[in-house]
């Protein structure tokens, strides 16, 4: 049972927040965190975490329907607009075994953040803070004290990742 921020994370992973409400008998306005429309779709259990109140919600997903880019779902146990509104501004966790495996060279974001970053010669860049979805490749953002470092997810630039060690090293590229 989650009774802590750290058991819920220990657990799960986010996945998306409630942004709104929709209509009258409790359905949800959904903005996922994934492009992977698989998660969403296939929402069964799941908890719903309130940081303002500091409260948890186990839920069951009845249904889950597109809306632009977002989705709309409605749980069982929200079945008016007042239910959903209590729910508005939660972040929507599953647990990391319902993510859909991945090949090798793939990786979910929760994976590389927090990952140290080394180049090939052993210095540490630093801690890879964000990552910068551009269309044609990731970018990592990597911190260390107020100096970032952006670092291109490709293998031109990419060594290794160890996502189990959180550790990744990278090529010291010379740029012109």
């Amino acid at each position: 049972m989650i009774r802590t921020i750290q058991d819920l994370l220990n657990e799960r992973v986010a996945i998306g927040k409630i942004v709104n409400t929709h209509g009258l008998k409790g359905e949800v306005k959904f903005f996922p965190y994934t492009n992977s429309e698989e998660i969403v779709k296939n929402l069964s259990s799941v908890v719903l975490y309130n940081s303002e109140k500091k409260a948890f919600y186990n839920l069951t997903v009845e249904s889950v329907r597109r809306m632009n880019k977002l989705f709309l779902i409605r749980f069982k146990s929200i079945d008016t607009i007042e239910a959903a509104e209590r729910i508005k501004g939660c972040e929507v966790f599953i647990k990391y075994e319902e993510l859909p495996k991945l090949s090798e060279d793939e990786y979910y974001f929760y994976e590389i953040l927090d990952c140290d970053v080394f180049y090939e010669s052993g210095e540490n860049v630093g801690k890879v803070v964000d990552i910068i979805e551009t269309g044609s490749n990731d970018v990592l953002v990597v911190r260390k004290k107020k100096k970032e470092t952006l670092i291109p997810m490709t293998k031109d630039c990419i060594v290794e990742i160890d996502k189990g060690a959180k550790k990744i090293i990278a090529k010291e590229m010379e740029w012109i």
